[in-house]
């Protein structure tokens, strides 16, 4: 087994757009890497005692993912870990996330994408000017209301219909200590909650384009909206209605077939 083996199937795992079985990934390394599928097996095993990655057990199928126990550095500004390690002088935003049922880690492209929206919107570039009250829609784990927060929002609402997600992302919230700037909901996002200086919403497409006409309704002028969660081939669509209600597209990225994007009004 050699470094340079263990890199090569992390680096297969990274790049799979779908969930990978444990079979599969030691015959792709194998292939690969020219060794023994015995041998790819063995790099498998240790990288899972290293805690590197992690088997998951889903409908009863097993599968292979990075694993969350160890801090997770997202983007230049944001790290995800399983518990607070920040020390004093530590330039990087930590966000505190407890594993659970939704894409809390940052791990999926969608919720990545989102994460360097923020990093690239308001911290790496300059933001806007005025006192910043965020919505977070279809909050799962938090973490994107909590990245917004932590970006220099002064409120964030995080609004999800499903009552387990509710109660995930109260507990990240209360993990981090942000309950005086980030409210929880489970209702549904309507005009009485606005306004807005910026909604976050990491959503598939068909409710993206759904809630275009409320999401400029219930921001304010030069508001921005950072909208993830559409594929590659639907970004087109999607700008085309954004822009069709007055907003400029401003960011675009895509990643493993995902897209993300920032508007401003």
């Amino acid at each position: 087994m050699t470094p340079s083996n263990e890199k090569r199937l992390l680096s297969i795992l990274n790049a799979s757009e779908i969930r990978v079985t444990p079979r599969d990934l030691a015959i792709k390394l194998a292939l690969e890497s020219c060794i023994t599928n015995r041998e790819a097996r063995r790099v498998l095993k240790r990288l899972v005692t290293d805690g590197e990655i992690a088997y998951s057990y889903d409908f009863g199928a097993t599968h292979v993912e990075p694993s969350f126990s160890r801090p997770v550095q997202i983007t230049d500004h944001f790290v995800i870990t399983p518990w607070s390690s920040r020390k004093d002088g530590d330039q990087t935003l930590e966000i505190v996330i407890a594993p659970g049922i939704s894409f809390g880690s940052g791990r999926h492209p969608t919720t990545r994408l989102c994460l360097e929206a923020i990093d690239q919107t308001l911290l790496t570039t300059n933001g806007p000017a005025f006192p910043r009250r965020a919505a977070d829609v279809g909050t799962g784990s938090g973490v994107l209301a909590l990245a917004l927060v932590r970006a220099g929002c002064d409120s964030c609402l995080a609004l999800d219909t499903d009552l387990n997600c509710v109660s995930e992302t109260q507990r990240n919230v209360a993990l981090n200590r942000l309950q005086h700037r980030i409210e929880v909901t489970n209702e549904l996002l309507d005009i009485s909650h606005g306004p807005f200086d910026l909604v976050c919403a990491n959503l598939r497409y068909p409710t993206l384009k759904q809630l275009s006409q409320l999401f400029y309704e219930i921001t304010q002028p030069q508001a921005l909206v950072i909208l993830s969660g559409v594929r590659t081939w639907e970004l087109n669509d999607l700008t085309d209605t954004y822009t069709h209600l007055g907003f400029t597209c401003t960011w675009t990225r895509n990643e493993k077939g995902w897209s993300a994007a920032v508007f401003k009004k």
